[in-house]
């Protein structure tokens, strides 16, 4: 049973399985396990460093648990959890078929296919990658990963290269600001006036998506934040040909990758930035987030 001690919820109360993902959830067993909280796990036979026992059965691991965290993706393809350590796959219909109505479930990021099958099974869940402040705290370690590979991936520095970023959103915001401060020249792709006035007044350079292709010719480095196609074919036989494109939106991603490579373009799409460059930091914002949401602030 879910209770408050003062105010706060009670760890000795509580149990969690934490179920499938990458590094971030292998992280996070282990920070709810430090807390003194009851852990089990699922679908993390191969994780060598999770220190929760994981309950090789579905329906058992179910039954010890008041509360189900899933990973971030929840799921890649809408059939199975996304999960990096499991030795089967977890197939969503029929974790969705075992849950019972008094679990409590934090998913991240679900996707359609997956939000049809929880509703099939008339299946509540919380997803935490929708909460604001998470969202805003996990585009720390996208920009920094993606300022490293800015500086991998290249042979110029960083400072003094044309970077071009698409879209001022929570990510371009941060990203922008990290690479002017490393002597960058910046400029800013936006729609909205008041995200052009905005990038004009940090002193960075603002391009209008209708002029985009005026400016590409002349980047070493375009970094695409805009989970829409913005770099195609004609796009693409504009840039320079040592440019590094990053597409750090989410699937289909911003740009024609099979494209690029056919003209010899070097680009990467760069997913899940924070599990892989920042697992327990990301992991430790899944976390204040979840007990944020079970307390109801």
């Amino acid at each position: 049973m879910l209770c408050k001690v003062d105010g706060a919820l009670s760890n000795e109360s509580m149990s969690f399985l934490i179920l499938g993902g990458d590094d971030r959830l292998v992280e996070l067993a282990n920070i709810f396990l430090g807390k003194g909280y009851k852990v089990y796990t699922h679908g993390m036979e191969k994780a060598t460093n999770c220190q929760a026992e994981n309950i090789e059965s579905l329906e058992e691991a179910i039954s010890k648990c008041d509360v189900i965290v899933g990973p971030i993706p929840f799921s890649k393809e809408g059939k199975t959890v996304n999960s990096n350590y499991s030795k089967e796959p977890i197939e969503i219909e029929n974790l969705f078929s075992k849950i019972t109505p008094e679990k409590k479930l934090y998913f991240g990021a679900v996707n359609k296919v997956s939000r049809e099958l929880a509703e099939k099974y008339s299946i509540k869940y919380v997803d935490y990658h929708m909460d604001e402040s998470y969202q805003i705290l996990n585009t720390i370690p996208t920009a920094e990963g993606a300022i490293a590979l800015m500086v991998s991936e290249t042979d110029k520095t960083v400072f003094g290269s044309n970077v071009l970023i698409l879209g001022y959103g929570r990510i371009g915001k941060l990203l922008s600001e990290y690479a002017k401060a490393m002597g960058a020249k910046v400029y800013v792709e936006a729609r909205k006036d008041e995200d052009l006035t905005w990038i004009k007044s940090k002193g960075m350079n603002e391009i209008h998506l209708n002029n985009l292709r005026d400016h590409i010719g002349n980047m070493d480095i375009i970094v695409n934040t805009v989970p829409s196609i913005l770099l195609d074919e004609s796009a693409l036989e504009l840039v320079k040909k040592d440019i590094l494109i990053l597409d750090l939106a989410s699937l289909p991603g911003g740009v024609n990758h099979s494209y690029a490579k056919q003209i010899g373009i070097k680009s990467i799409h760069a997913l899940g930035i924070p599990g892989k460059i920042a697992a327990k930091s990301a992991a430790e914002y899944i976390f204040e987030t979840i007990l944020k949401q079970l307390k109801g602030v």
